[in-house]
């Protein structure tokens, strides 16, 4: 079996990885479904509480993973709870992340072909995303935090000069009044909007390689603001410019907006294209990493050779992606991924926290199992 720990991350591809995971699909989806629940275009409210909420369960799994230096949830979980109950969570987070990879590839798919190649099958397309990912999670972790760390300043780059662009068809006006219906409208699109927020969890993986545990806790944070600064700036252009009486109506409003950008005279003009090129690596990174920290799970649980998992879990993984059979349906693969984390991402991390402070495991950076 391959060990995690035999690959060290820094403090800064813990970040970025962790970052870089995060954002995925909310990028194009997160304006229609926050504004679907709310109704209001106060949901740039919802999307800041959503991120303070990730913030503060971020912490509780960065905590979590401090009490059990070089160790996985896959291992401490067992120690906390015995090997029935621990390997039962095991298996969510497995699902979980298996599902996730799902999702992402099937959205990635969804995408090319509305935008790109209309005429391409999806089962082509998600099959070649998902041959190269197989061969980017044979290496490990550290070639997969390294794309990362390429891969996530560019799309940050690139995302924000697109939205900036839209200024010029922004609109205060969509804003107005705050808070017009009250605070009740908020409270429910911050489910929605911490659904974007998914993948901080998986510090309960990268923790048990970083090279600095100490620093997990600074690294959720740093890891997190990223993405909340661009989710907010992205939706708050996207609101502004289209209204969310429009947004709420449209499958992908982000792209929308990217393509009613008109600069006169501008030698480039398709800005969804290359938008939507470098949003596809992005979104290939967090299925790639969902893809390998689900594979690890089984290795670990069972003992049995990393790379066997993984081959194995490209066909799961394929089948998965394909078996809605259309698009709204695939948005229901989503709220799989969202009910599933409301235990990967919240409960479970704080169940096991609490345990681990009254039984005393852990305690001082020490396993006492």
């Amino acid at each position: 079996m391959q060990q995690a720990r035999d690959d060290k991350l820094a403090f800064s591809q813990v970040s970025i990885g962790m970052a870089s995971f995060i954002l995925g699909a909310g990028i194009v989806s997160l304006p229609r479904s926050a504004g679907e629940a709310a109704g209001t275009p106060d949901i740039w409210i919802s999307v800041l509480l959503a991120g303070g909420i990730a913030i503060l369960f971020g912490c509780v799994c960065a905590k979590l993973n401090q009490r059990f230096p070089g160790l996985t949830i896959y291992q401490f979980s067992s120690l906390l709870l015995g090997k029935p109950i621990g390997y039962l969570l095991n298996f969510v987070f497995i699902t979980y992340w298996l599902i996730m990879a799902a999702y992402e590839l099937r959205m990635q798919a969804e995408v090319i072909r509305h935008f790109l190649l209309d005429r391409t099958p999806i089962a082509f397309t998600s099959l070649c995303f998902l041959a190269i990912s197989a061969y980017l999670v044979l290496g490990g972790i550290n070639p997969i935090m390294r794309l990362s760390e390429i891969v996530f300043p560019i799309t940050t780059i690139v995302i924000m000069g697109i939205m900036m662009l839209s200024l010029k068809s922004f609109d205060f006006n969509h804003f107005r009044p705050v808070l017009s219906d009250g605070i009740t409208p908020v409270l429910k699109a911050v489910k929605p909007a911490s659904l974007s927020y998914l993948g901080f969890e998986t510090i309960l993986v990268m923790g048990a390689v970083a090279s600095e545990p100490k620093k997990l806790m600074r690294a959720v944070m740093i890891g997190m603001v990223f993405p909340i600064v661009i989710y907010s700036i992205t939706l708050v252009m996207t609101v502004g410019t289209l209204s969310v009486d429009v947004v709420k109506t449209l499958t992908w409003p982000t792209i929308e907006v990217i393509r009613s950008i008109e600069i006169p005279g501008a030698f480039f003009s398709n800005f969804e294209l290359f938008f939507i090129v470098v949003w596809t690596i992005q979104i290939f990174t967090t299925m790639v990493s969902g893809y390998y920290y689900a594979s690890l799970g089984v290795s670990y649980m069972f003992k049995t050779e990393l790379k066997y998992v993984q081959y194995g879990f490209f066909f799961v993984i394929y089948f998965l992606a394909l078996y809605p059979e259309d698009l709204n349906e695939a948005f229901s693969l989503g709220d799989t991924v969202g009910n599933l984390s409301m235990f990967t991402a919240g409960a479970i991390p704080l169940l096991l926290l609490l345990i681990s402070s009254i039984k005393g495991h852990g305690k001082n950076g020490k396993n006492n199992a």
